[in-house]
């Protein structure tokens, strides 16, 4: 206002006719002239619109973010949302704390939420500040960092240890069946792939008129692929052949551009999960567990390359500048011999 207050001689009229007039606000004369000047430079000033909220942060997040575009990121990211708003409201990023985050999950951990479903709640939010800030040009870190979950991981169910012999009678059951959830299965167990690659898979990206049959495994429609290491060819060996190779045949009669059209959309992969489950329940083994096995069997081998390894399962472990540069990366038939090796 001091500022104001020493320009304001700089804009009366020169008019020696002019009328001074004032208008009173809360009991204090202020002349007319300054207040059209306060007026006019509030409205031509971009720093005066209104102080973005926790909603701000989210209309940006839900435009910027690389998996917007995708439906299930657009679901959980409402919901979380909501959940935030109508505990404590629209409220400004400004006032912000670290204890909104720590009340929010409080409260999801008192709905009998899982430690790791609280954990995504609280990621996806986090996520949500970390954007808006950077688009805001808020140079601030976010409050919802660093939250503690109480007991995390106490609650998740303890994983059965994968034997041979195990995995043996899991591949005779497959077998017996048949049905579409168990081809998917038998993909799973030489290639350990995530369940959501084959399902969400499109019918091209089944090379099966190669030397080396392969899936390819990429973003499309249905499925963002998070990291530049998940996107890969992954090949086809010994009993996933015969799966793939079966899935491909039904979805070229039914003209689909899906590899498993009937899981082929929101929520698929749960859907195939849970009647995986089922089929197998006697032997308690779920979908997730084919990735771990192909994992032991790898270590087991004891001369696998780790980034030989990770080529095929999608994952990445960093690591020197050597293990990023390079054109072509693993080849076909280095995926290849490693599968075989491994393959039940």
């Amino acid at each position: 206002m001091k500022n104001n207050l020493t320009s304001f001689s700089q804009i009366q009229p020169s008019d020696s006719n002019y009328i001074d007039r004032t208008v009173k606000i809360n009991g204090i004369d202020f002349e007319e002239q300054f207040i059209s000047k306060l007026i006019a430079d509030h409205m031509k000033n971009p720093n005066n619109t209104q102080k973005p909220t926790i909603t701000t942060a989210f209309e940006i997040y839900k435009k910027e973010s690389p998996a917007s575009a995708q439906r299930k990121f657009q679901i959980d990211l409402n919901r979380n949302f909501n959940i935030f708003l109508t505990i404590f409201g629209d409220v400004l990023l400004e006032d912000l704390r670290h204890w909104h985050i720590v009340q929010h999950r409080d409260i999801l951990i008192s709905q009998g939420l899982k430690t790791s479903t609280v954990r995504k709640h609280v990621g996806i939010l986090n996520a949500m500040l970390n954007m808006a800030f950077k688009h805001l040009d808020i140079d601030r870190l976010s409050p919802f960092r660093g939250v503690r979950i109480p007991n995390e991981g106490a609650d998740t169910t303890p994983m059965i240890v994968v034997t041979p012999e195990l995995l043996l009678k899991v591949k005779e059951r497959l077998l017996s069946h048949r049905s579409t959830h168990c081809l998917v299965a038998l993909i799973q167990l030489n290639t350990g792939l995530r369940l959501s690659e084959p399902i969400f898979a499109k019918l091209e990206d089944c090379v099966l008129d190669h030397e080396i049959p392969h899936l390819w495994i990429r973003p499309n429609e249905l499925s963002q692929r998070k990291t530049k290491s998940s996107i890969r060819a992954v090949p086809l060996y010994g009993v996933s052949l015969d799966a793939a190779s079966s899935l491909y045949a039904a979805a070229q009669r039914r003209g689909s551009k899906w590899l498993v059209p009937e899981y082929a959309r929101y929520r698929g992969n749960d859907s195939c999960s849970a009647i995986i489950r089922k089929t197998l329940k006697q032997y308690k083994f779920r979908s997730h567990l084919f990735r771990h096995a192909l994992i032991d069997r790898l270590k087991a081998c004891n001369d696998i390359p780790v980034r030989l390894a990770e080529s095929i399962t999608g994952h990445s472990s960093g690591g020197s500048e050597f293990n990023t540069y390079g054109t072509i990366g693993y080849t076909l038939e280095q995926k290849y011999e490693v599968i075989k090796k491994v393959a039940v």
